[in-house]
């Protein structure tokens, strides 16, 4: 149940580094629109995405498996509006596996077996036009164990410049 406990505040720790960084971004504040100079221009990006996952198992029996997978992509396309490259499209997945197996076979005399995972993922796209869908999963099986997986998709356009 200790073990439990502890991959259950690491999950809260995963879940508010993503909450941070996603929402670190910095903002300035101007008193008005500007024109900007050829040079100030060339170091203007737009259109971004991110995404992050964090996935975490746990097992505590005689016969303990664990294993986790996380992969993410990002893909961004030439921006449709001549004079501005760093106006286009992007996208990006992130996507995370959790699997733990807790048994205690037949050995006799041992505690209840315990497994638990965590998978958090999370992303943000830039644009007038976004996209954003989580969808997590957990799946409890016989034999202590324990599946989840959590997938992430984001997208940003800029629409109507």
């Amino acid at each position: 149940m200790e073990a439990i406990r502890q991959v259950k505040q690491l999950s809260l720790v995963g879940l508010t580094a993503s909450a941070l960084l996603l929402c670190s971004g910095v903002r300035v504040l101007a008193e008005g629109p500007m024109a900007l100079t050829d040079n100030q221009l060339d170091r203007i990006t737009a259109g971004g995405a991110i995404v992050i996952s964090s996935t975490d198992a746990q097992a505590a029996a005689a016969l303990a498996l664990t294993g986790t997978t996380s992969n993410s992509f990002v893909v961004a396309d030439a921006s449709p509006y001549p004079g501005q490259p760093n106006l286009g499209p992007t996208g990006a997945v992130a996507e995370g596996t959790a699997l733990a197996v807790a048994s205690n076979v037949t050995v006799p005399g041992q505690p209840p077996p315990s497994s638990a995972t965590s998978v958090q993922t999370a992303g943000a796209a830039d644009g007038n036009l976004v996209f954003n869908s989580t969808i997590n999963h957990t799946t409890q099986g016989a034999g202590g164990v324990t599946f989840q997986a959590g997938w992430t998709f984001v997208y940003g356009a800029w629409v109507g410049l």
